[in-house]
């Protein structure tokens, strides 16, 4: 019995030295003087709702750096979802200087045709869209514009069939599969086929161009030195790329096919193309989170982007020395051993796809919503954060997150346009979802 007394006692000992070894270090929460200074101006003019912000300032120096990094050699595309808003697609095109965009949704789709005032937008297919949505969108006027995308020899034949309905040529671009394992054409063999097929029916079908999406580049598994093995895998999918393109060469003119579409990159290796020192038939390059930097593109911030979009929302209230449900008793030992839990902060909003990244110093309460990387929360839309007691925090003040992707617009209907210091203007977001 004196033995098990010991035991336990030693035990006891342990987790004590345990609990002390773990607790956690106390924290001051404060703004940087950029989301001071952003937290000032939007209490001063827009308090009390949560918003979407787009730093223009922030925006034109990313869309100027994308420009240099792709250079003369490589044309321009705009990735839509990751940017869902007509009017910054718009400010966008302007700035860069491009017509070209890559769409991926039915809505979206038609209300950039319906809104276009140039006739003069090219748009590429990012994904395959179901024969019924094409058909729908032969409906809207400038149709035409498009490149629609083939990534099986039956939605090829679907589409050749609804061409000769319509009596109408209709563009095609073939998505290949350089790598990403996503779906494609994945033999250079299989991709001569459909070739065949769209060149027979050269009165009904035109080849437009290939996609290849690279997304895969920098996830390299079982690396040591990772930025040699991510330059190694990029220089595989270019060779593939490569490959792909030799088929069409066997049918059209090298001349012929330098003028079609030949798409790839992306926001996580669009700046890879800069310096490929080898033969690259990739001729259009997309990115779309380039030009907002969110949190999920950190490879970007080596590249000298600039996170231009935040999600912010006001404190709604603050409770100090918060309880927590079912285990009241215990909550002072719990704000106790860790003191970034001694006041609680429930947001007007949140509960979005991101990373609080100010003010610094604030935490999630674990007790309340899992340390998980997820969105679900207690009280949807009424995130919860914690900070100590030496914050300065007050009801009102607002917090910064920086969303994981851009596509993150959607949960507003509007952005709030941030530039020289001030709020400049209001842009509406997409309406007809994702």
């Amino acid at each position: 019995m004196k033995k098990l007394k010991l035991y336990l006692i030693i035990t006891l000992v342990f987790l004590l030295l345990f609990a002390f070894y773990k607790k956690p270090k106390e924290t001051v929460c404060e703004y940087e003087p950029y989301f001071q200074e952003l937290n000032t101006v939007i209490k001063n003019g827009y308090g009390g709702a949560a918003h979407a912000i787009l730093d223009l300032d922030r925006l034109n120096h990313n869309i100027d750096n994308i420009q240099k990094n792709i250079g003369k050699k490589f044309q321009l595309r705009i990735v839509t979802k990751s940017l869902p808003s007509l009017d910054l697609i718009g400010y966008i095109m302007q700035q860069a200087h491009t017509n070209k965009l890559m769409v991926f949704s039915e809505p979206f789709i038609k209300e950039l045709l319906e809104k276009d005032s140039t006739d003069n937008l090219d748009m590429l297919l990012g994904k395959p869209l179901p024969i019924d949505a094409v058909r729908r969108l032969t409906k809207v006027s400038k149709w035409e514009n498009v490149q629609w995308l083939i990534d099986t020899e039956e939605r090829l034949q679907a589409y050749l069939t609804l061409a000769k309905e319509q009596n109408q040529r209709i563009k095609i671009s073939i998505e290949i599969n350089v790598g990403l394992q996503r779906g494609g054409f994945d033999t250079p063999e299989k991709l001569g086929e459909i070739v065949k097929i769209i060149h027979s029916n050269s009165d009904f079908l035109k080849l437009t161009g290939l996609m290849g999406y690279d997304g895969h580049v920098p996830y390299v598994p079982f690396y040591i030195n990772k930025e040699k093995s991510v330059a190694k895998a990029f220089k595989r999918t270019q060779d593939r790329y490569n490959e792909f393109v030799n088929v069409l060469l066997t049918t059209y003119t090298e001349d012929e096919v330098s003028q079609m579409t030949l798409n790839s990159g992306g926001s996580k290796t669009y700046f890879r193309y800069r310096d490929y020192p080898d033969k690259m038939w990739v001729n259009d390059i997309a990115t779309g989170s380039g030009f907002v930097a969110p949190y999920d593109f950190s490879e970007l911030y080596d590249e000298g982007h600039e996170t231009a979009l935040f999600l912010v929302t006001p404190i709604l209230k603050m409770i100090r020395n918060a309880k927590l449900p079912h285990v009241e008793n215990l909550s002072k030992l719990v704000n106790w051993w860790n003191p970034n839990l001694g006041v609680s902060y429930f947001m007007l909003g949140g509960g979005w796809a991101g990373e609080t990244v100010s003010p610094t110093g604030l935490h999630r309460n674990s007790f309340w919503d899992g340390e998980s990387k997820s969105v679900k929360n207690i009280l949807p839309n009424q995130s919860i954060l914690s900070s100590s007691e030496k914050s300065d925090l007050q009801v009102g003040d607002y917090v910064f997150t920086n969303p994981w992707e851009g596509d993150a617009l959607l949960y507003f209907s509007k952005i709030l346009l941030y530039q020289s210091h001030q709020i400049v203007g209001q842009w509406k977001t997409f309406e007809g979802g994702n």
